[in-house]
């Protein structure tokens, strides 16, 4: 979590902090790239509000005064180290409407190379690790991944595997032992594989990295481990959403039945347009394909399972549909599960067109069976 930090006691401590007009040693100005002929950003860190006409309407208006803008500091704390790391930004307005900026950012690409100010996963990183030194020679452009190994290179930051040195072993995808590790860090050195990639395969947040499953060999020690699959089949938290309807928690209705078997008499189509990510059932039920996705990091491999189905009303209008979430190109949205059965099962519509309503033969709008659905 950040936190926000104000100016410190001594104005002169950092470039950033001074809000002279005079120019420090050394200083140069230029101007701050999409905010050409209202800001410059300087060498150093500093931004300077440009002398400029604003209109009040009315056919009157103002000149502004030239100032240097204060900017705040945002500070998150190193455990390891005991110390906060900071990052300096500013909120700019531009045609009536304020942009957070990242001072660093700009003073990169003003000074050292310009780069794709728009493209978030290009990130600003300091040589000497002080997010307040804005100084031009001070900046890196590099990427998250890399900015992960300098912290561990760097000894800014450790996994908790590498105090413990937990033995590790490497799998192949079906599960045959490739070797084993005395540590995290030991397994990094000898593989070449990013030791974030394998601590998260660890802790169960991913499935594989690099191709490969990683497992804790130590049974004294137990990783933190977040579950893709408890074994656990009824999805209570919809269930009393959409009223409590009278079922079984050990053989739910298919619509909340979120266990990995199939039903009996269940069949399962791709989904039209995202084939190689989803299923569909005639009862209703959406499966997530295990397929690799882009996870920061690398390419990741995702465990298969049953998606858990989503009421469209809220607390001020009643459920009348149930919708899957559903991932394509990055880009999350949710679809009508009734229309994806109806069109998979029964006849082709056209999913996007609102016109066409599916109605319930039995007037159930939790019973998604192909049968149970008209237009």
């Amino acid at each position: 979590m950040y936190y926000f930090d104000g100016m410190t006691k001594n104005q002169s401590d950092y470039p950033y902090q001074n809000t002279s007009l005079e120019d420090l040693p050394s200083e140069r100005w230029a101007d701050l790239p999409g905010f050409e002929g209202e800001y410059e950003i300087s060498s150093l860190g500093r931004i300077k509000s440009l002398r400029r006409w604003r209109n009040c309407g009315n056919n009157s208006g103002y000149y502004t005064k030239e100032i240097i803008r204060k900017q705040h500091a945002r500070f998150k704390k190193n455990k390891l180290l005991r110390q906060n790391t900071y990052t300096i930004g500013n909120t700019l307005k531009k045609n009536g409407k304020s942009y957070s900026t990242s001072t660093s950012r700009f003073v990169y690409y003003a000074f050292v190379e310009p780069f794709d100010l728009d493209d978030k996963q290009l990130m600003i990183s300091y040589k000497d690790c002080n997010g307040r030194n804005l100084h031009y020679d001070n900046l890196i452009l590099t990427n998250f991944s890399e900015i992960h190994k300098r912290s561990f290179e760097l000894n800014r930051h450790h996994s908790r595997f590498t105090y413990d040195r937990l033995p590790i072993r490497q799998l192949s995808m079906d599960g045959k032992l490739i070797q084993n590790f005395p540590s995290l860090t030991d397994a990094e050195k000898k593989t070449g594989i990013h030791i974030s990639g394998i601590s998260a395969c660890l802790k169960n947040r991913i499935y594989q990295f690099q191709g490969f499953r990683w497992e804790v060999v130590s049974k004294n020690t137990k990783p933190s481990i977040v579950k893709a699959d408890d074994g656990q089949i009824f999805n209570e938290y919809l269930w009393k959403k959409i009223g409590m309807p009278r079922t079984s928690k050990m053989n739910p209705i298919p619509a909340l039945n979120i266990g990995s078997g199939d039903l009996q008499g269940e069949k399962w189509k791709a989904m039209e347009g995202l084939e190689a990510s989803y299923l569909v059932s005639n009862f209703g039920r959406i499966r997530a394909l295990p397929r690799f996705k882009y996870g920061g990091i690398s390419q990741i491999w995702t465990k298969g399972k049953i998606l858990r189905l989503v009421p469209d009303g809220n607390e001020l209008k009643k459920t009348s549909c149930l919708l899957a979430p559903l991932t394509k190109n990055g880009k999350k949205f949710q679809q009508s599960v009734a229309r994806l059965v109806f069109h998979h099962f029964v006849k082709k519509i056209d999913l996007k067109d609102k016109k066409i309503r599916i109605g319930y033969i039995n007037a159930k709008f939790f019973d998604l069976s192909s049968k149970n659905l008209f237009i």
